[in-house]
């Protein structure tokens, strides 16, 4: 990506403003809050304690929620298509959450995103992939993007031993679509 569109993601996060009178920080006139790994890694393992598998999708819907309004907030600032992409990576990787690379296919509406050292897995070990909200995340954000509903799976966790967590993402419709499409070529050959 060029060095301007960098600048430009950039010059947003340096326009953070923190309120001293209302303990609330801002960025691009957006709250946000300053969490420690830690805690956002208790909020994760303690939901799936008390609640078992149900928390899975209560962590992916605040997820989605939150990558919604994240991107909403970049739209708002001039950033569009790859742009928001790209924006992204330098949010996501400059806020903490690991390192973010992202390939995102804008004519089929799919996308595949790793994060090394994902704040998630951090000294965490499992079975299963566990960033639920991150997964939630980046299909609410690749659904303002695409402007339609995206589903995101985490097909590679490092909690799980594998060396990053990779999410492929698409397009719900996509899906759709390509199913009602093979499904008419199946029954067309079945027919014929």
């Amino acid at each position: 990506m060029d060095d301007r569109l960098r600048q430009k993601c950039l010059s947003i996060l340096e326009r953070t403003e923190y309120f001293d009178d209302e303990g609330e920080w801002r960025i691009a006139g957006s709250d946000w809050v300053l969490m420690s790994g830690t805690t956002l890694r208790s909020w994760a393992k303690v939901t799936e304690q008390i609640l078992g598998s149900d928390s899975k999708a209560i962590m992916y819907t605040v997820g989605v929620k939150s990558g919604e309004q994240f991107a909403k907030t970049l739209v708002r600032e001039g950033l569009h298509d790859e742009e928001l992409t790209y924006a992204l990576e330098v949010f996501l990787t400059n806020g903490g959450w690991g390192k973010v690379q992202a390939r995102v296919n804008f004519q089929e509406q799919k996308a595949v995103i790793r994060i090394h050292n994902s704040v998630i897995t951090r000294g965490t070990k499992a079975k299963e992939p566990v960033c639920h909200f991150i997964s939630g995340y980046i299909a609410g954000a690749l659904s303002v993007i695409f402007g339609k509903e995206t589903e995101c799976l985490e097909t590679e966790c490092k909690a799980k031993g594998d060396a990053f967590c990779e999410f492929r993402a698409v397009n719900i419709a996509k899906v759709e679509t390509t199913n009602l499409e093979k499904e008419k070529e199946t029954s067309a050959k079945i027919s014929n």
